[in-house]
């Protein structure tokens, strides 16, 4: 019996300490005399815009000449041309776009292009196989698409791993949630069906299961790498569209061939086959690709309406199948519905574990430096000095404050002020005691609690956090760097308002007798 060939998978398819700025040998800020030249000659497209367009313009070409060939009598060999050089092309393109546009991180990208250049390979031999009627799996240009998968996988957990440091579990979770319910459908509508045909070499069952379980690999990771943090833009909405339309168009491919039994080759299919390498091809040329791997501050609505609707289609889509093979007259094995609920189940469960955990965290966290926010850190004093005075022993109070903090603000604007507030932050936890309690009170003022602090010791430690804050300047931009200071006001005793009371006026002699000091009180 013919069978049906494999899916192509294009995707797997203180105050200024120094600051740097550049000038001219006239002494003259050059950026103002390039400002100046903006002005008085017409600005020109960039040359990746004019790459894109060009791009584009072949690929719809092409696109249009394989759907016409599509339609004559030519011969085999030039109806697949347009589709093989778009194919040859991409790999090409990748590797330009990447040279050119200079991302800091390139492993993604090269990756990605040895990747493609293996398809394009794969492409050209099966080709050759199909023009000669040679259809025996698995054939060699199997194991080069194998090969393939292996390259694409590296360069898309290579974009994840950038993108998103650490492990960012909901992102995971939310992924194998969509994995499980695609997973279902792979096995009942594709890898049952194939493997369930006797006439079939079990070679030749092997290879052909490997595609959709391959394909669907790529899909969890495209999930995720959607999912999860990281710059939004033209280069990441391009590589998904890739992904989008070659998944489409081989899920189409493997259900068309076990429907009909025979191989498919309809030039439509091929031509949205295309279109997914265009968009893969166009996404290298896109200048975005120097912060694709950028990870932003912003992160990711944990719980959005769209994530939330995706992830009940998903996890309604075992029970669906289970009915719908029912009215079929075909029902779907007990044990791999069975399994498949119970898996979604569990993932949905450790999913509202982490939303319960991330509100939680949010309700006690300053959203700008990660440390306590004053509610919290008003809490954990006064629980603090409750047992204090239960065991008898004296609470140690910080309260420190950034110097000329709003001339930052006024001069090189919030993001400067914001980036040095979390540095100070980072370093108030880097030099902090173990058992300390680190918050942001307000504004620029920050809040230290350790228990156990006798005056004596307290003095070390409170000037032990100036010392450590004002060691190493800030980067406010790209071309200038701050120095940062703070003022510290320490205090000891058992009652949270009297140490705030104490420990606010220890700030204010500190401030009055220069800044970038500190002090404890003795009242």
């Amino acid at each position: 019996m013919p069978r049906p060939r494999r899916p192509r998978s294009p995707f797997a398819t203180g105050w200024p300490l120094f600051r740097t700025r550049k000038t001219t040998p006239t002494g003259h800020d050059s950026r103002v005399q390039a400002d100046q030249q903006d002005v008085s000659r017409p600005r020109r497209r960039p040359a990746g815009g004019r790459a894109l367009y060009a791009w584009f313009l072949v690929l719809a070409v092409c696109i249009v000449t394989r759907l016409l060939l599509g339609r004559t009598t030519e011969s085999y060999l030039v109806v697949v041309a347009p589709y093989m050089l778009v194919s040859i092309v991409v790999p090409v393109l990748i590797l330009a776009g990447t040279l050119r546009h200079r991302p800091p991180h390139r492993a993604g990208w090269l990756a990605l292009a040895a990747a493609q250049a293996l398809y394009a390979v794969g492409d050209g031999m099966t080709v050759f196989d199909d023009w000669l009627g040679q259809f025996l799996e698995p054939t060699p240009a199997d194991v080069v698409y194998f090969a393939y998968y292996v390259f694409a996988v590296t360069a898309i957990l290579t974009f994840i791993r950038r993108r998103t440091p650490g492990w960012d579990l909901p992102s995971a979770v939310d992924a194998l949630i969509l994995s499980c319910s695609a997973g279902l459908l792979t096995w009942v509508y594709l890898v049952q069906p194939l493997t369930s045909d006797s006439e079939l070499p079990l070679a030749a069952k092997l290879t052909q299961s490997a595609y959709p379980v391959l394909d669907l690999m790529l899909l969890i990771l495209a999930v995720r790498l959607a999912m999860g943090a990281g710059t939004r833009g033209p280069v990441l909405h391009l590589l998904l569209t890739s992904l989008v339309l070659m998944f489409g168009a081989d899920l189409l491919y493997a259900v068309l061939g076990a429907v009909s039994g025979e191989a498919t080759s309809a030039a439509w299919l091929d031509a949205v086959w295309m279109a997914s390498l265009g968009a893969l091809g166009a996404a290298a040329l896109h200048p975005g690709i120097r912060t694709f791997d950028r990870r932003t501050d912003t992160a990711i609505p944990d719980a959005s309406p769209g994530r939330l609707v995706l992830l009940a289609v998903a996890v309604l889509m075992a029970p669906a199948v289970q009915m719908i093979e029912h009215l079929r007259g075909t029902d779907v094995s007990v044990p791999l519905a069975s399994a498949a609920c119970a898996v979604m189940f569990l993932l949905v469960l450790a999913r509202m574990a982490g939303l319960v955990s991330t509100q939680r965290r949010a309700a006690v966290t300053d959203g700008l430096t990660g440390l306590y926010n004053r509610r919290a850190f008003e809490e954990a004093l006064a629980a603090e000095c409750r047992r204090a005075s239960r065991h008898g022993y004296e609470v140690g109070l910080l309260i420190i404050d950034v110097d000329h903090f709003k001339r930052v603000n006024d001069t090189y604007g919030h993001p400067a002020g914001d980036r040095m507030l979390r540095e100070v932050a980072d370093r108030l936890r880097a030099n902090a005691r173990a058992d300390s309690v680190v918050g942001r009170y307000g504004g620029e003022e920050f809040v230290i609690l350790t228990p156990h602090a006798a005056p004596a010791t307290l003095r070390d430690f409170a000037e032990r956090i100036r010392t450590g804050v004002a060691g190493l300047p800030v980067q406010a931009d790209d071309n200038v760097l701050l120095g940062v200071t703070v003022s510290v006001g320490a205090a000891t005793g058992t009652t949270p308002t009297d140490l705030l009371r104490v420990a606010d006026a220890a700030l204010y002699e500190a401030k009055a007798a220069g800044r970038n000091r500190s002090v404890l009180s003795t009242t």
